[in-house]
């Protein structure tokens, strides 16, 4: 009985193995995906107060859309989708957190800057929340307008006590509809939200020190 069955099992076993194969050559490909490096850049302003105090930078949250590495896109009012073939370096919050961290230290304004839990002695702590991190297509035909909406917080470190707060709003329309004139547009929107948030927080900064002066002194 045995020997019988032998042949019927090589069989069967040959013809799953030609069916796989022949599965696998049907199968679509998978897309090659392009690493994008985001090239933010922030121009320190003259006007930006000097702060002798420290700073830690809180990883930003967002939305799980906004969580990953991939280019957001809105074709059409309240539908998401990404660029296919494309995707950040890193996940947005993290490119984001970066980018600020380095727009603070370009400035040469601030005793110290950091990310968060990295040991050092931090005087004021930045919360922030990505809203909108998305290229928005106004007209069918493109190109799309980049918009980015951040609501930051200033907060006491020693008091956990938030000091000031504010939503900074940026668009930046692209140059064309490809992913590489998106991510260039992406690029310039957060050096300029960038530049009014580092000045903003350098200055409500100082006047959080010098109202805490004042009140001890009273």
């Amino acid at each position: 009985m045995s020997l019988r069955r032998r042949p019927l099992v090589t069989a069967l076993a040959l013809f799953a193995a030609l069916g796989l194969s022949a599965c696998g050559g049907i199968l679509p490909k998978a897309q090659p995906m392009e690493i994008l490096q985001p090239q933010v850049h922030v121009t320190p302003d003259p006007a930006w107060p000097q702060a002798n105090w420290q700073l830690a930078v809180v990883r930003p949250r967002g939305n799980d859309m906004i969580e990953t590495a991939r280019l957001a896109v809105v074709p059409t009012p309240g539908r998401i989708e990404v660029y296919k073939g494309v995707a950040w370096s890193d996940s947005t919050p993290e490119i984001v957190q970066q980018a600020m961290i380095a727009a603070f230290e370009d400035s040469n304004r601030i005793a110290a800057v950091s990310r968060q839990g990295n040991g050092l002695r931090t005087d004021f702590l930045l919360q922030s929340d990505l809203r909108d991190y998305q290229a928005v297509y106004r007209t069918p035909a493109g190109p799309p307008e980049i918009v980015l909406t951040i609501s930051v917080k200033l907060v006491d470190f020693a008091s956990s006590r938030v000091v000031a707060s504010r939503v900074f709003t940026q668009t930046q329309a692209a140059a064309a509809t490809d992913a590489h004139a998106v991510a260039q547009a992406f690029d310039a929107a957060l050096g300029n939200l960038l530049h009014d948030l580092v000045g903003w927080t350098l200055t409500q900064g100082n006047q959080a020190r010098a109202d805490a002066e004042r009140a001890r002194k009273r």
